[in-house]
């Protein structure tokens, strides 16, 4: 396969021949000399011919008293200057586009990343905003709950402090009417002392159950905090990874930046 720049000589000799036979180069006439090249690559060189003939005109205008061969040949090296340095422009751009190519590879890839991340985050936090709400209505139930047996004790106190009066009031009859009915009133202490030892037994009970709820609430509050802090440490982390990698790709563009300066 021919290279490219060979192409372009032939096709700048060939357009030169037409001309010297005063026709007008066209691409199926150089074609037709030259017999190879691709319609993309006679078209191009032609076109770099195009721009260089007045140039060529020129010169040979302004140094009438020099030989034809010298001129053609000073020609010739200056067309073979122009057409390395568009072979070498076209690397150079080959080259930045590989870059930028990178680049948008690089870019692609920190979008995509930031995109999951921001989706695990966001899951994360609707996951603790979801927690959080349940631990809440956890101890809204407790604070409830508590509230509903400190009724309770309040009652069964009130009841105690009742039956202990009632207590009271049949010690003072059992007192005075000892001499009548000694064994009626007997029994009636006996049943009161009963209730009483009942009510103070219940009420023990829901003393117990209180204290118990009182812990269960100071047990989900302090889960509640260590989630808390837990879902701090997890977001710190998560902005700490998007950091560096935000810290990266600016240093990417950096250096193609640079290399672009360079290029130009």
């Amino acid at each position: 396969m021919p290279k490219q720049t060979d192409t372009i000589e032939k096709v700048q000799r060939a357009a030169d021949q037409l001309l010297a036979n005063g026709q007008r180069p066209t691409q199926q006439a150089i074609r037709d000399i030259i017999g190879t090249g691709s319609i993309t690559t006679i078209n191009k060189a032609l076109n770099i011919w195009w721009s260089t003939l007045s140039k060529r005109v020129s010169r040979q205008s302004e140094h009438p008293a020099l030989p034809e061969p010298v001129i053609s040949a000073a020609s010739k090296l200056w067309d073979q200057a122009l057409a390395y340095s568009q072979v070498l422009l076209e690397k150079q751009q080959r080259v930045l586009d590989e870059k930028s190519a990178q680049a948008n590879v690089i870019e692609h890839h920190k979008s995509a990343l930031l995109q999951d991340n921001f989706f695990t985050v966001q899951q994360q936090n609707n996951r603790l905003l979801k927690n959080n709400e349940e631990l809440l209505q956890q101890k809204q139930g407790l604070g409830e709950k508590i509230h509903d047996l400190e009724s309770l004790l309040i009652q069964k106190n009130a009841e105690s402090a009742e039956f202990a009066r009632l207590n009271k009031q049949n010690e003072i009859l059992l007192e005075k009417k000892a001499t009548t009915m000694p064994q009626e009133q007997a029994q009636i202490l006996f049943q009161a002392k009963i209730d009483l030892k009942v009510s103070e037994n219940v009420a023990s009970d829901l003393k117990g159950a209180l204290a118990k709820s009182e812990s269960q609430s100071l047990q989900l509050q302090q889960a509640l905090i260590d989630l808390e802090k837990s879902s701090m440490k997890q977001i710190h982390r998560l902005e700490l990874v998007i950091a560096q990698q935000d810290t990266k790709y600016n240093n990417v563009r950096e250096q193609l930046t640079s290399f672009q300066a360079c290029g130009r």
